[in-house]
């Protein structure tokens, strides 16, 4: 991710390395153009601990804003950015 993709990422991701739904859930916002940021919480540092204290516990944990989903299901994901703008809305 370059700079610019950075400054106007509005979904953050919280992952581990190992996780197999982590990398699933980056392919499918790549795939559909979702710009994100990706935070690895898979070892103690100031990353583990923001994502503890914003309530998470499992992986992958998407953010945006003020909202949260955890886990990748593709339908439950595209329902979730749907209803904060960042992708059209299904009809």
């Amino acid at each position: 991710m370059n700079g610019q993709e950075e400054k106007t990422a509005k979904v953050v991701i919280y992952t581990t390395q190992q996780c197999k739904h982590c990398r699933q859930a980056k392919a499918w916002l790549k795939q559909h153009g979702v710009p994100f940021l990706d935070f690895d919480v898979g070892k103690p540092n100031k990353i583990q601990k923001k994502f503890f204290s914003i309530g998470g516990r499992s992986v992958p944990m998407f953010v945006v804003g003020e909202q949260q989903l955890t886990g990748f299901n593709p339908n439950k994901l595209k329902d979730f950015l749907s209803r904060s703008g960042l992708i059209p809305s299904p009809r």
